[in-house]
């Protein structure tokens, strides 16, 4: 019947094999994620969904009616409880559902989704790089172990995408570049790219200048150079 129809039936299109197979494998990533941080002995913290204010000032909150005329918000991250979980139990994580109020659709944006943010109270930077890749190696490598049938069906419904193809990448190691070193790499990389003109950038384009945060379109741009992740450190 098409996606706009299933959308209204959900609790039948559950039922089908491809919803199953993206089910499937996120219960093998949630399962991956919390016996990654379990076996390093990080100690799980269940933060509050509601929450009497922000934990970063950048998000739009969604705001609702408390007890006493007072406000609360659907939380849009943990980590205040994760940071204060981690001054308790020197390692700590909080795993659960987050909420961000912008009205905004892309690719990258969800306004529900489950977010995982470990705190650890001793940790330099090298630590943390080394831990976050691997924690995402682990994860992947246990999903393309453990679900092999379930991606296969969602590859052969991909146009042109190999999905094993793209997962094995990010198994290789990280690329890791100094902010100065990124910046350069941009410089060049849209030198050549607004040498053949500007029609096909978007109207939103705006150059990247030394100093600021790489936007939206510096971070495609990065990673289109490198086939596997990249962290971009200092």
């Amino acid at each position: 019947h098409g996606v706009d129809f299933l959308m209204g039936v959900r609790h039948l299109w559950l039922r089908s094999k491809r919803q199953h197979a993206i089910q499937r494998i996120r219960h093998e990533i949630v399962h991956a994620i919390r016996d990654f941080f379990d076996s390093r002995g990080f100690t799980l913290l269940d933060a509050p969904i509601l929450t009497p204010n922000a934990a970063e000032g950048t998000s739009t909150l969604f705001e609702l009616d408390y007890f006493d005329d007072e406000k609360a918000y659907l939380s849009q991250s943990g980590q205040l409880y994760g940071e204060a979980g981690a001054m308790a139990f020197g390692k700590a994580y909080v795993f659960g559902p987050t909420f961000r109020a912008e009205k905004s659709k892309t690719k990258r944006h969800l306004t529900e989704f489950w977010m995982v943010e470990p705190e650890v109270a001793f940790m330099d930077l090298e630590g943390d790089m080394e831990l976050a890749e691997e924690f995402i190696h682990s994860v992947v490598k246990r999903v393309l172990e453990n679900r092999k049938a379930e991606l296969t069906l969602l590859n052969d419904a991909e146009d042109g995408t190999d999905i094993f193809k793209r997962l094995e990448a990010v198994l290789q190691p990280f690329i890791r570049l100094h902010y100065d070193e990124a910046a350069k790499i941009l410089d060049k990389y849209w030198d050549d790219v607004l040498a053949k003109g500007t029609e096909s950038l978007p109207p939103t384009f705006k150059r990247f200048t030394y100093g600021d945060d790489f936007g939206a379109y510096d971070e495609v741009a990065l990673t289109s150079i490198y086939a596997q992740p990249v962290i971009v450190h200092h």
